[in-house]
């Protein structure tokens, strides 16, 4: 799953700022909640891997870190640290919710995020 999401990632950060005007999705709302949505399951993904809250939070400061970076060489994109504090708070918002519900959590998503 982290892997998929990774690349999803990707490609949004690739697409020209251009076109991400042009199809209406270039005002900050959009950004901070597309921002917050993917990150939030890439640590999703993360955890569901490495079973370990901790690592899956670092692994998501990561890719946030790289995923700016790389969007700096895309036309009309630019690099912002905004970005990467919301990646990282999505991060942090799912590991606090895992940590203190994990165990309350519906048997089929405990199940899933487990396996």
């Amino acid at each position: 799953m982290a892997i998929i999401v990774m690349v999803i990632i990707f490609l949004a950060s690739a697409t020209p700022g251009s076109i991400i005007r042009a199809s209406g999705f270039g005002n900050n709302f959009w950004q901070v909640n597309a921002h917050f949505f993917l990150f939030a399951l890439l640590y999703t993904g993360y955890f569901k891997a490495t079973k370990n809250l901790k690592i899956s939070l670092v692994l998501t400061l990561i890719y946030a870190i790289l995923d700016e970076f790389h969007q700096g060489f895309v036309p009309l994109r630019s690099v912002s640290l905004q970005d990467i504090v919301v990646d990282f708070a999505a991060g942090v918002a799912v590991a606090l919710v895992l940590w203190k519900f994990g165990q309350n959590l519906p048997k089929k998503l405990r199940g899933w995020l487990n396996n």
